[in-house]
């Protein structure tokens, strides 16, 4: 994080700026999507090439996952042979990087996303590569039709101002920008953190930087993108920027 948004996010911590002073009650939850142990914070390359064949390493079954963000799985034994078109590598919440492979038997009943490690075969001609960096959504959150919020009091820092965002907006495009739910969602997962587990970032960052770095980006998300004064060319990219930040102290908490 930049040393000026710091010093403006920490100094932001007694300005009152949760407007309305008393919070509305809202339908909402902050829950991050873990699978097995792990949940997939950002895709980092999406590949495309040729129709190509894989068998599985091994007779076993192989674990096959629902979307690209290995939410939901289930696995498959009689499967042989697999094909497939598209790879993307994912970064985890474990700091560990893997690669999967989009796949469907011959008749396309079986499909889904399946780590490399546990096929064999050999990738056709690549025909596109994206590497640009996708945030993976981390919170399954119930909106509202206008904006709501609803205080978390933290028992170990009573002093501070924690809230979860409800409300209805689009994700491909509200006001000429894209990437606003992500944004709001990542918002209320670092909220989360901070209200139950304020002692994540004591090997790390410390806890009031991963707070300077809350309070900040929700003022700008309550201030300036949800009005849409982030609006018109490039303001997809400045929204962007705000997931990244946040994302960043989520992925320095250790808990």
């Amino acid at each position: 994080m930049q040393k000026t948004q710091l010093v403006k996010a920490l100094s932001a911590l007694s300005v009152a700026l949760f407007v309305g002073g008393t919070v509305t009650t809202v339908d909402a939850s902050a829950k991050a999507v873990k699978t097995k142990g792990f949940r997939v914070t950002k895709i980092t390359k999406n590949t495309h090439y040729k129709k190509s064949a894989y068998t599985k390493k091994s007779p076993k079954s192989v674990t096959l996952y629902s979307s690209r963000y290995l939410t939901k799985h289930t696995t498959s034994k009689n499967t042989k042979t697999f094909y497939s078109t598209q790879s993307v590598r994912v970064k985890k919440s474990t700091g560990k990087t893997a690669t999967y492979r989009y796949v469907k038997n011959a008749k396309g009943s079986v499909k889904g996303w399946i780590w490399t490690g546990n096929l064999k075969g050999k990738q056709g001609k690549v025909t596109k590569v994206s590497n640009k960096t996708v945030i993976a959504p981390t919170t399954n959150v119930k909106v509202a039709r206008k904006t709501t919020t609803t205080a978390l009091s933290n028992p170990t820092n009573s002093k501070d101002k924690l809230r979860l965002i409800s409300d209805a907006v689009s994700n491909k495009d509200y006001k000429g920008a894209k990437n606003v739910a992500k944004l709001r969602d990542t918002l209320n997962k670092l909220a989360t953190i901070l209200h139950n587990h304020p002692q994540a970032w004591d090997k790390t960052v410390g806890y009031e930087t991963a707070y300077g770095q809350y309070i900040f980006y929700y003022i700008s998300y309550v201030n300036q993108v949800k009005p849409g004064h982030t609006a018109g060319k490039g303001a997809t990219e400045i929204i962007n920027e705000d997931i990244y930040q946040v994302q960043w102290a989520i992925n320095e908490a250790k808990y």
